[in-house]
């Protein structure tokens, strides 16, 4: 039977029977897959020193004639964010896992860039850039400097309902207009700081897109 191969990440791995797991994983080639992992929960098993998440993992696997495929080996490689970044890596996969569904081609280019800026920042700056790189790279988000309804630019942008808007879309929250060019700025260089009230009011506008889209609101305050 034909064996594929694929570097990827773990996205979750769920208990399955006495001794294995089904494990959720975004393959650079593959998209999002979903893999038995057979016998994986036993203490002498090969797959169970190796399938931790944020690592780069190199995976073989058969394919199923209907659906779940069979993994038949797993290589951990380099670690993607180092431990003081674990929890916020974590939260990472989670949003990554509600993101990208069973099928989707995409997701492994996207993960590993959130983990890059998760990596290089703050593990609180981190976790917002990243998931606003992963909104972003869904197609969920639009320019801060727009509104996103009319695509009309102003001086004054609101946040209202997950979005930013102009006072003829909708208005809401005036979006403080350091804020709006801050955001872009952290997410191209690690060297920008927010304050205090501008990451408060980062992470809540992030939650507002997360309940938007039917994603469960992570931990990013």
């Amino acid at each position: 039977m034909v064996e594929l191969q694929d570097a990827a990440f773990l996205l979750r791995r769920i208990a399955y029977g006495d001794s294995s797991y089904i494990i959720h994983v975004l393959g650079q080639s593959h998209g999002r897959l979903t893999l038995m992992a057979r016998g994986a929960r036993r203490p002498k098993s090969p797959f169970r020193a190796s399938l931790e998440p944020l690592h780069m993992l190199h995976l073989t696997w058969r394919p199923g004639r209907t659906g779940m495929g069979t993994l038949v080996d797993v290589d951990r490689g380099v670690e993607m964010v180092n431990g003081a970044h674990s929890p916020e890596g974590l939260q990472l996969c989670a949003v990554a896992a509600h993101i990208f569904q069973e099928g989707d081609p995409q997701g492994f280019d996207e993960l590993q860039r959130a983990f890059g800026l998760l990596a290089t920042r703050s593990p609180q700056d981190g976790m917002l850039a990243g998931v606003w790189s992963l909104l972003d790279d869904h197609g969920l988000l639009g320019p801060l400097d727009h509104c996103w309804q009319c695509g009309s630019a102003s001086e004054q942008l609101f946040w209202s309902e997950a979005e930013c808007r102009c006072k003829v879309c909708g208005g809401g929250e005036m979006l403080n207009p350091g804020l709006r060019r801050a955001v872009p700025a952290v997410m191209t260089s690690a060297r920008v700081k927010l304050s205090a009230a501008d990451l408060t009011m980062w992470a809540r506008m992030i939650q507002d897109v997360l309940r938007r889209h039917g994603i469960r609101p992570m931990n990013v305050v």
